[in-house]
């Protein structure tokens, strides 16, 4: 094999992880999702095309905020030392009631090949962007992205105070629950409500799935839009851990770096 031809095949190799890498979802995960009062609870960051994947390091230099809530009040506003083996962090919850961690991850750049984009922005519902490289003339060029994940996830340590549930914590965008899902069960609706900069998010298309659901090419269990005042609602179909997310994307201001900037949010939580 030529040289030519081996950084040929090295090149797509890298292209295509570069691609999986941003069609990947980035949310936490609480072990367990219902613990006792008191009682230890891991929570990991997990990223991966698959729910609930895997878990990756727990990084504190990609962390710029870590809030952990409970009735309404902040608890911690510093991330905790990882585990040994960076695998996550763990919290105590020690009242009962439901408690809210939320994790705003560092921005990262990314170049994606002119096709993979189009169909990375066709999955994700986010039109207005395809319109606008149309009239910009850029189809045929990569997309550079700058992009930033905000996560939350909700545990619940038995009966007690749930205003967590319906706290906005200022993430850049934000989904928060307007009924507790723990209070729900299978069958039953669960209302959210998304904002951007601080105000509710219309249009935006919002997917929710669970666990043991197979989730290839951002095909979700549930997708829906939000309405006017960016609310969007999913059925619980199924016991065990979920996960609702969506993306958000602009174009960049005066960034010679990127043309586009887009914000991930995710919420996770578990039915019974």
């Amino acid at each position: 094999m030529t040289y030519k031809k081996k950084l040929f095949i090295l090149s797509l190799l890298v292209l295509s992880l570069v691609i999986e890498a941003v069609a990947h979802d980035c949310f936490l995960m609480a072990k367990p999702f219902r613990p006792s009062a008191g009682e230890p609870v891991m929570v990991a960051i997990h990223i991966h095309d698959d729910f609930p994947g895997k878990h990756v390091a727990w990084n504190l230099d990609r962390i710029l905020r870590f809030h952990h809530w409970h009735g309404g009040s902040l608890v911690e506003s510093a991330s905790p030392s990882p585990l040994p083996d960076s695998s996550g962090v763990i919290i105590r919850p020690s009242q009962p009631g439901v408690h809210l961690i939320a994790v705003d991850w560092a921005p990262r750049l990314i170049t994606i090949e002119a096709e993979k984009f189009t169909e990375y922005l066709r999955s994700e519902g986010l039109n207005h962007i395809i319109r606008a490289r149309e009239v910009q003339q850029q189809q045929a060029k990569p997309g550079r992205e700058r992009y930033s994940r905000y996560i939350k996830t909700f545990v619940y340590a038995g009966e007690g105070n749930d205003r967590a549930v319906r706290t906005v914590v200022g993430q850049t965008i934000e989904l928060t629950p307007l009924d507790n899902p723990y209070a729900q069960s299978v069958g039953d609706t669960v209302r959210f409500q998304l904002l951007f900069q601080g105000k509710p998010l219309s249009g935006a298309l919002v997917s929710a799935t669970h666990a043991g659901t197979e989730k290839r090419a951002h095909k979700y269990a549930q997708s829906a839009r939000t309405n006017r005042e960016g609310i969007v609602s999913f059925r619980l179909t199924h016991n065990g851990a979920w996960l609702v997310r969506t993306v958000y994307m602009l174009p960049a201001v005066d960034d010679p770096e990127v043309e586009w900037e887009s914000w991930w949010a995710s919420v996770t939580f578990d039915v019974q």
